[in-house]
């Protein structure tokens, strides 16, 4: 039997207070990453935080310890490349406004009023999208000339209204797009999507809504997936999680620190059949989520769907994580032919 496994990763630091280190957050986690996936040969994704690689390339012409950065970033992106995974943009506009930190070489960004592309001046969203591409493109392409950058996830699934970002995909040639948690809704000061009415499909085509099919349309949508978390297991995921931290430290608190966001209160989603993700008893599929409470409810959905996605942040895994994700995997592969390469996963 074939299925479809995407894995898919933002590689970004912290959003909030302080952003962390590249090491922690991101290149040490996603060598983890790569060595688990090498054993099953996995075309994995990167969406690459280019907003945040905007910035630390303007803070390292005047910071060494920027540029150091900058420069071990660009290495491990064209790794990731020369290695059969791929590398694309994913944006926080609210970076124009983060505050470098030369004491700890780390970065402040409270400031969320430009978290949605949507809030985003004309001027600025040129500056974010167009230079992400065009520096993406700078650091692959010298090694890598045919590598294409056509496809895109937005931060904080803000991909909505989807014709904020039609011209630069238009632009660009970006086809592929893989923002969408269907069925699902979130609406803070900070993550406002409405996916409760997203065709339920795996793959479909698009114009210039996401969340409405048509199969003529020239854009891609790969949907995320979720999975229903019994409040039972959600009880015993947080006793476990203690227990992994108070034996063996199993965290990711040190790291870095997100910025809190508050609940829009009155906004309705566009169908009743959605869910919050904010207070409801579904989660999006993830390395960071899966512990071992959670296993054999991921093996379940395996065994049931065809098609399977994981969105994940290198800077939230724990080695528990890791371990559990590789007995996932070893499961995975073990009864079927898996295709994990999302240009082979076109829609007809």
């Amino acid at each position: 039997m074939h299925k479809k496994l995407l894995i898919t990763f933002d590689y970004e630091l912290y959003l909030g207070n302080r952003s962390g280190t590249i090491n922690d957050c991101m290149i040490d986690p996603t060598n983890q990453l790569i060595d688990v996936m090498g054993k099953h040969n996995i075309h994995a994704i990167f969406f690459v935080d280019t907003t945040y690689l905007l910035r630390l390339k303007e803070q390292a012409q005047t910071t060494t310890a920027c540029r150091t950065d900058f420069e071990t970033i660009a290495s491990q992106l064209r790794n990731l490349v020369q290695k059969g995974h791929y590398v694309f943009p994913h944006i926080h506009p609210h970076w124009l406004d983060a505050q470098y930190l030369p004491e700890i070489n780390q970065w402040r960004l409270n400031n969320i009023e430009k978290y949605r592309f949507h809030n985003v001046s004309e001027p600025d969203r040129s500056k974010v999208f167009d230079g992400s591409i065009l520096l993406l493109q700078e650091i692959l392409l010298p090694q890598f000339p045919n590598y294409k950058i056509d496809a895109y996830r937005a931060g904080g699934w803000g991909i909505q209204p989807f014709t904020d970002f039609l011209p630069f995909f238009k632009k660009h040639g970006i086809i592929h797009e893989f923002s969408v948690l269907g069925g699902i809704y979130q609406f803070t000061d900070a993550q406002l999507f409405d996916f409760s009415d997203a065709p339920e499909k795996s793959i479909y085509r698009f114009n210039e809504d996401v969340c409405k099919e048509d199969k003529n349309g020239p854009f891609i949508q790969y949907n995320i997936s979720s999975i229903k978390i019994s409040p039972f297991t959600t009880f015993l995921n947080k006793v476990w999680i203690k227990v992994l931290f108070k034996l063996f430290s199993e965290h990711t608190f040190h790291k870095g620190e997100g910025q809190p966001s508050r609940i829009v209160v009155g906004k309705s989603p566009a169908s009743s059949k959605g869910s919050d993700l904010s207070n409801s008893v579904w989660e999006r599929i993830s390395v960071e989520l899966l512990t071992s409470v959670k296993l054999n409810i991921y093996r379940s959905f395996w065994e049931k769907n065809e098609y399977m996605h994981f969105i994940s942040h290198p800077k939230m895994i724990t080695g528990h994580n890791l371990t559990v994700f590789n007995k996932f995997l070893n499961s995975a592969f073990e009864k079927y032919s898996v295709e994990t390469d999302f240009y082979k996963m076109l829609p007809e």
